[in-house]
């Protein structure tokens, strides 16, 4: 019986970047069943600042090819999809997570300051930035005297909120080849047409395009280089 340890390391030794795929479309159960696992993705105070775009539209995903740079890959992908970073959902999001918590009956003092107090505090900002810049600089001048975060100016934000779409894209990604599927994860496209295809607002990126199906005979277009271990692992 091979056990879970082998068979997830199995799956991330499999995942590639596949350059060409079947026509086979992806069954909706699957998914569904790779986006919910994406979903439970770690996230910076659980505020999930990802939204996973599915393009259905030929219109729109002709448009989107085109944002792409008409990379070859997305000939023969069956479904592209396109995960999208979000600043602006955290009051949203922490008024859902306090409401939650209320209604499990657990809610508490500390998450009602944390979610409601210090979120706000750290996520609020002007249109021209000026509020980041001078939270930015109070942090800073703290740091001097004890351990303090930088995530107060826009850049800040941005950065931060990209990391955890990036955690829940990978996440998708794993899981779609749990289910013999595969990715092509694809950062070369235009942003601001990007945004304008998927109708984004302020506050709204594309961070990465998916092409997504079942991989292709010679789709894989050489086996992995990885640079030595040395030089991306150090102990202090």
């Amino acid at each position: 019986m091979i056990d879970s340890a082998t068979t997830f390391h199995k799956i991330v030794d499999s995942r590639r970047s596949i350059r060409k795929f079947l026509p086979d479309s992806v069954p909706q159960e699957v998914l569904d069943r790779c986006l919910d696992s994406a979903l439970k993705a770690p996230s910076s105070s659980n505020l999930q600042h990802w939204e996973f775009v599915i393009i259905r539209s030929p219109e729109v995903r002709a448009q989107a090819e085109r944002v792409c740079l008409d990379q070859k890959v997305l000939q023969s992908a069956p479904l592209l999809i396109a995960v999208v970073t979000h600043t602006k959902t955290w009051k949203r999001n922490s008024r859902f997570i306090l409401e939650t918590l209320g209604t499990r009956g657990i809610l508490r003092k500390s998450q009602t300051q944390y979610w409601g107090r210090l979120i706000p505090l750290v996520y609020l900002q002007d249109p021209f930035g000026f509020l980041g810049m001078l939270k930015h600089l109070i942090a800073r001048v703290v740091s001097l005297f004890r351990p303090t975060p930088s995530l107060c100016s826009k850049s800040d934000l941005r950065v931060m909120a990209n990391k955890t779409t990036a955690l829940a894209a990978n996440t998708f990604m794993l899981a779609l080849r749990s289910e013999g599927y595969d990715s092509c994860p694809m950062e070369g496209f235009d942003p601001w047409r990007a945004r304008k295809v998927l109708q984004l607002h302020r506050g709204e990126e594309v961070c990465m395009f998916l092409a997504v199906g079942k991989r292709a005979d010679k789709a894989i277009w050489w086996d992995r280089i990885l640079v030595p271990r040395g030089w991306v692992v150090r102990e202090m």
